[in-house]
């Protein structure tokens, strides 16, 4: 991709793409957690979700829902700015 580090939405000037521009979003860390938690869970279980009398195991028919989740909370945390400082406190300690 070429977009490097700006978002292209910053430069819209429509308020109809507002969610997309940095700052736009609210990032859900528990939320992204969870789902990827959840994830590891589905990758980790021997029966692959398939036998009902394993009340543990995540079904894989939840997959879809599960990676759009984790999609979908990594854009918000990308967009809220949060990662920003992350990433130069990153750069600090190197």
């Amino acid at each position: 991709m070429q977009f490097g580090d700006k978002n292209p939405a910053d430069a819209l000037t429509d308020p109809m793409w507002q969610m997309y521009q940095t700052f736009g979003q609210k990032a859900n860390i528990s939320a992204l957690r969870e789902y990827v938690y959840t994830l590891i869970k589905m990758s980790t279980q021997k029966t692959a979700g398939q036998r009902s009398n394993k009340k543990d195991d995540v079904p894989f028919e939840d997959l879809n829902m599960v990676l759009w989740g984790i999609v979908i909370e990594a854009c918000a945390l990308v967009q809220s700015g949060i990662l920003d400082g992350l990433e130069d406190e990153s750069e600090q300690s190197d």
